[in-house]
């Protein structure tokens, strides 16, 4: 399997790497299977996902619900794969591209900006429909954890009263569209870090505690969706 300098995993993922970077491990493997495929990065404000993607080869739809800046386009330059990459203005909830589009759709920390479940559920169905038969919807995202991330995301956080938080036990519910599913949860102390270098050393008691920690109370869940 492929593997990424510690500079290529914060360049995809940008915070919290070494936690938020085991998504790339964990979609690497089915990625794989497809050659020159066709994939959507949603949500990509700094345009990490889309690089990941490209750096394998895909050509990318790149699209965010606002207007770009200058961010991605300066860090696909610098890997050299903008050739490959498309940009786009979308809402998640009512994307633009048509039915059965691509072999893959990716999203990071994006659906709990849409503050309902209903809303959260139209973007999981929307991501499906564009999907090719047999695609993979592949996405981490932060889930509720435990009163203590609660407690701190509304006291730390500016978003963290207007964020809707993933449930563990409800996302099989909202992806029954989806034929397959696998999931895995990371994390419970990085969180907690207010800078990189405080999440970087939180991060290695998080894999000390990873056996004993439940699924339910860790805070990222990342996902692979077959249609």
């Amino acid at each position: 399997m492929k593997q990424y300098s510690n500079q290529e995993l914060t360049d995809f993922v940008q915070w919290d790497v070494q936690n938020w970077g085991k998504a790339i491990s964990f979609w690497q493997p089915y990625i794989e299977q497809v050659s020159n495929g066709k994939a959507a990065a949603f949500g990509e404000r700094e345009g990490g996902l889309s690089l990941w993607l490209a750096l394998n080869d895909f050509d990318v739809e790149c699209s965010d619900y606002d207007v770009f800046k200058s961010t991605p386009l300066v860090i696909h330059e610098k890997h050299q794969v903008s050739d490959r990459i498309s940009y786009s203005q979308q809402d998640i909830t009512s994307i633009s591209f048509p039915d059965n589009s691509f072999d893959f759709v990716l999203f990071k920390s994006v659906i709990g900006t849409l503050a309902t479940k209903e809303r959260q559920q139209q973007a999981l169905d929307e991501l499906h429909r564009i999907l090719k038969p047999g695609g993979y919807l592949l996405f981490a995202e932060n889930t509720e954890g435990t009163a203590l991330h609660r407690y701190a995301r509304k006291k730390f956080t500016n978003w963290g009263n207007r964020w809707r938080y993933l449930k563990w036990k409800e996302t099989d519910e909202m992806l029954s569209s989806y034929s397959k599913i696998e999931k895995k949860s990371i994390g419970f102390f990085a969180t907690f870090g207010r800078s990189e270098g405080q999440r970087r050393f939180l991060s290695k008691i998080d894999r000390v505690f990873a056996p004993i920690v439940p699924k339910s109370w860790r805070y990222i869940m990342i996902a692979s969706c077959r249609k």
